[in-house]
Formats: structure tokens, sequence, C-alpha cells
């Protein structure tokens, strides 16, 4: 029996966690070819199957096409539930990962707290952010990051805006017939990057410290995050390791870790790109 959200996804990644180490996860994607319109990600599908089968007294339900989160997990018992978003990226050949410091978060901006229907009724519920990082021939996992995503973003007004922000204009072109389609596309933070070397090749439970507490995890803890937000207001989260039982070494305090998103400055783009032919 789940109690809170956080019991539920220490489950997850204790789970996570052994299979990866163990090697016995088998990643075995459907290739592209045999994807074609079909907009449900394979890796996705593999995810929530695997807990599924793990965690047989929970309810894990997809959430289906283009739908964010994309798994809901419910303890009936207790009524606890919990969202996961899957994103994955698949190695360079050199090892990096395919993205660098952000990543598209496409029309549905990162949040870690999401809207679902429940019966008639909205709620909203926590929401985790699981980050795959795939070998380069997509068999086997290289790192793994469950991330609360108020580690992301946790403006929750934010996000419930950016759900209703997409528009479609019909009538366009010289015959009436067209239409454009006004979608937002969020790039956040990457935690993925290989040169995040707190994250990269791991297998981890990023959570805040308040909830690693409560879990009683602290000697876990390898990394201990503060961010700072645009207001100056600071929260802690921990980064969890498994693989650190038994180590009596202090946390590892990390500040600003996407430093380099911060830095970037708009380009203003003065033309558009064309075909050249020689003369």
């Amino acid at each position: 029996m789940y109690h809170n959200e956080h019991q539920i996804m220490k489950s997850v990644y204790d789970h996570f966690f052994n299979k990866i180490e163990d090697g016995v996860i088998p990643i075995d994607l459907r290739a592209p070819a045999l994807v074609g319109t079909v907009q449900d990600d394979p890796f996705d599908c593999l995810i929530e199957q695997e807990i599924k089968n793990a965690f047989p007294d929970l309810e894990v339900v997809s959430s289906g096409k283009l739908t964010t989160p994309d798994i809901i997990i419910r303890d009936k018992r207790t009524g606890v539930i919990v969202g996961i978003e899957v994103k994955k990226l698949i190695q360079k050949p050199n090892g990096a990962d395919s993205r660098g410091l952000t990543m598209d978060y496409n029309s549905c901006l990162p949040c870690g707290t999401a809207l679902i229907k429940v019966g008639s009724v909205t709620a909203d519920i926590p929401c985790y952010y699981l980050y795959a990082l795939l070998s380069n021939d997509s068999t086997s996992i290289v790192t793994f990051i469950l991330m609360h995503g108020d580690f992301i973003n946790y403006e929750f007004k934010l996000h419930k805006e950016a759900k209703v922000a997409n528009q479609t204009e019909y009538s366009h072109g010289p015959y009436g017939e067209g239409s454009v389609r006004h979608r937002a596309m969020y790039t956040y933070p990457n935690p993925l990057n290989y040169k995040l070397k707190c994250f990269h090749t791991r297998k981890l439970l990023v959570t805040k410290k308040l909830d690693c507490e409560n879990l009683k995890v602290e000697d876990l803890v390898t990394q201990e995050v503060i961010r700072e937000d645009i207001y100056e207001n600071k929260f802690m989260y921990c980064v969890i390791d498994n693989a650190a039982i038994g180590s009596t070494s202090e946390p590892e305090l990390i500040e600003d870790i996407f430093a380099d998103c911060k830095a970037r400055k708009a380009k203003q783009r003065n033309s558009a790109s064309m075909p050249v032919l020689s003369e």
C-alpha cells in the first residue's frame, strides 16, 4: 500500500535500477519503417508495460497519443495518483546525447503538476519525468533519471496556459483553402546532456529534499542541487542513487546546474534560407 506518490516513484525507481543494473530490460523498439504515422512512442509503451508487469497491485494507464502525462499510476486502495511523462534520446556514435543543452517538450510545457480527469472531475496530480538515454543501437539504457517535474518547471499556471495556447488559422493562401497551425514549441533543459556529469550514465531518482527525508533515503543522496528561480527563491533537490549504498561521502552541492541554458540569447533571423545554384 502506497500512502503518497513519493513511495510509488521510489518503488518504480528501485525496479528499473535493479533491472538496468542486471541488464535484463530488453529494449526492442519498432523500426521507424514500421511505426509509420502511429503517434505513440514504442519506448513509452515499453515503460508502461514494464511497470504494469512489475506492479500488478497498481492501476497503470496509458494516456493515449499526444497526451501528457504519458502514463498514469493509481493505487486504488489509497487513492494516490501520480503521472509519468517519458522522454528518451538516442546516443550519437561518439557517445554524446543527440540534443545538448535543451530538448523539445512540443506544445506541452513541462511541469511537476499535471491535469487529468477522474470520471467527470478534473484533478491535478504530481508528475515525474522519466528521462532515458538509449545506446546508439537502441538496445540498452545508458542513462536513467526519474525526476520530479518541478525540477524543470514548477509554475502550474504557465503549464495550464500552454495547454490551450495553440491555434489554427483557416482560409489561408490565395485560394483560401489552406490553414496554418500556430503551435508553440518549448525547449527546456535536457537532463540527458552528456556534459552533466552528475547525471550522465547513471541511474537516478531526483526528488525534493523534504520528500527524500520522508522516504528516509538520505544515505543514498550523492548530490544536492539548489534550483534558484528568477524571483531569487531557492529550492533543494536530492539526487538519489541506489549504487551509493554504504557510502559515507557527503553529498556534493550543485548550483545553477543549467547555467548554459540561461546564457542563451535570442537570434534575429534577417533572411530566409533557400537553395543556391552556381552561376
